[in-house]
Formats: C-alpha cells, sequence, structure tokens
C-alpha cells in the first residue's frame, strides 16, 4: 500500500456529485460581477440538494490508462484500459458521498462474475455493511490500476469541497468570468487552509488540496473543476473533470475525467513515473433506495 493511499481513500470517497440540472440563465453583460461568497453559497446549495434528494447514483465508467517509465535511455509505454460499474453512497459526512468502482472488463476480456454487484449490493441502501463489502471491491478492482496504487480516482472529489459543512476550510478567491463551451461561468480558486487536511498520508501528514471551479453565477452549476495535490514520493497529481446534464437524473454530472500522476521531467523529486488517465461516464441511473436524512456512518 502506497503510503498515501489510506488518506485519500478518506478524502475521496467523494462521490456522486453534483447538481440538480436547471435552466442555466444568460448573465446580463451589465449586471455586476458576482461576490465569490454569492457563488460559493449557491453551489453549496446545489451539493446539499443533490445530497438530500438522490440516495444513489451509479454509472459506466471507461477508464484509459498510459503508464510511462523513464530510465536514462528511453520512456516505456503500457496501456490498459478498464470498463467498471461505479457508484456514488451518501455519507453524511465531509465526504458526502463514497465512490465505488467495480472492474467488469481489462482490455476488453471480461472479468467473471462482476456485472450488477455494486447495484445489487446498495439495493436495500447505504448501509454500513454494504459500505465495507464495497470497500474490497473496490481494493480489488484497484490492482488493475496501472503505476500509482489508488482507490480514490473519483471525478466527484473537488465538488463536494463546496458543501457547507466544509466550505471553512477553503479560502475562496474569484478568477474572473466567461464561457465554457458556450455558458456563462464564474472561475473560483481554491486552497485548503484547515489542519488536519481531508486529505492525508497514512502517516498523518497534510496534502492539502487547491484548484479551480467553473460555476454558472446565478444558479450553481458546477460545469468544470481542476483538483491539484503535491503527494510524496509520488509527485504532482492533477484531476481535472467536465459536467454535463444528465436528464435522467435532472442533475449536472460528470461526463469525463482527466488524471495526471508523477512528473518525468529532469530534476524533479518524484520516481520516474507518470499515469495519464482519461475517463468517460455514461447510463447513469438513479438507485431506487431513497435517502431519508442519512447519519454519518462511524
Amino acid at each position: 500500500m502506497r503510503p498515501w493511499q489510506g488518506s485519500l481513500a478518506r478524502s475521496s470517497g467523494l462521490g456522486a456529485l453534483v447538481l440538480f440540472g436547471a435552466m442555466l440563465s444568460v448573465h446580463s453583460a451589465r449586471a455586476a460581477p458576482p461576490k465569490v461568497e454569492d457563488v460559493v453559497r449557491r453551489a453549496g446549495e446545489r451539493v446539499v440538494a443533490l445530497e438530500t434528494g438522490l440516495a444513489l447514483a451509479t454509472a459506466k465508467e471507461r477508464y484509459a490508462q498510459t503508464l510511462l517509465s523513464a530510465d536514462m535511455e528511453s520512456v516505456a509505454r503500457e496501456r490498459r484500459e478498464l470498463v467498471s460499474d461505479v457508484v456514488w453512497v451518501p455519507t453524511g459526512d465531509p465526504l458526502v458521498w463514497a465512490f465505488f468502482r467495480d472492474v467488469l472488463s481489462v482490455d476488453g476480456r471480461p472479468v467473471e462474475g462482476r456485472e450488477g454487484r455494486l447495484y445489487e449490493l446498495f439495493s436495500v441502501g447505504p448501509a454500513r455493511e454494504a459500505r465495507d463489502r464495497a470497500q474490497g471491491i473496490l481494493e480489488e478492482s484497484a490492482r488493475y490500476n496501472l503505476g500509482t496504487h489508488r482507490t480514490v480516482n473519483s471525478p466527484t472529489v473537488a465538488v463536494t469541497f463546496l458543501h457547507p459543512r466544509n466550505q471553512r476550510r477553503f479560502r475562496f478567491r474569484g478568477g474572473g468570468a466567461g464561457t465554457l463551451e458556450g455558458t456563462p461561468v464564474v472561475t473560483v480558486r481554491f486552497d485548503e487552509i484547515t489542519r488536519p487536511t481531508l486529505t492525508r498520508t497514512a502517516n498523518g501528514d497534510d496534502i492539502p488540496a487547491r484548484g479551480v471551479l467553473s460555476i454558472t453565477p446565478e444558479i450553481g452549476i458546477v460545469v468544470a473543476s481542476e483538483l491539484r495535490f503535491d503527494v510524496p514520493r509520488v509527485g504532482p497529481v492533477e484531476i481535472t473533470v467536465r459536467y454535463g446534464l444528465q436528464p435522467r437524473l435532472d442533475a449536472w454530472l460528470p461526463l469525463e475525467m482527466h488524471e495526471t500522476y508523477g512528473d518525468l521531467r529532469p530534476g524533479t523529486r518524484s520516481h520516474q513515473e507518470r499515469v495519464e488517465v482519461e475517463a468517460t461516464y455514461s447510463d447513469y441511473r438513479k438507485g431506487e433506495v431513497e435517502l431519508q436524512g442519512i447519519q454519518p456512518i462511524r
């Protein structure tokens, strides 16, 4: 187990994310620039609405990985593609959602006995026993990852920082207004300032998060996120996500995620390995179990 793997699992079970869909209001060019605190408040309300209004969200994930390994003379390249069931389970704590993955196929070859395991596991709700069993499935699936051992490569980590119970941990700053694929957005930069941080190494060392959120100013919908960590013995980690409206769930949810781990540049302190990932999400479904005042699972 990598020294940071356990901590990231605590911080990132994060999952199901993101915000109830609504018609996007066109921001008037004459309107005063929105205040960052107002944008963050609206976005936090959206996260709360999804947390309390949606019990479980499930999807299919296609996860294409490339491992670059450097020696003194060349760079070796290895590729692997996974297709998985993924599910986001509300936790009622700072994680907001736990994210679980069950690998169904590796490079087009089916893994036997996997189809539907997560859906069946949570068919009666997000109970502790189901959470524990799902964590075992997640660890089992992580062995198919190339390079750095990781179980928390969730596309919804950054949005959980907007939940009201997490906002005090961060400093939010305005980064300007513009459009993203035709949608008016405000960019909000964030830095984790509270210690201990949500993400820590197995030894308890803090790994503060920083990044950028692109948010619709009038409604508070997150349409893109950039999340960065600096992880000892791994190097820089970056996770960028683009979200889109899923009509079946009436929610804005991840469409694609890009990840990088490590750095091959000469003189960097990380080991000579870099993992690059492109993931896409489809076939979203809502769990049939209604969420009723869920309490933290301890």
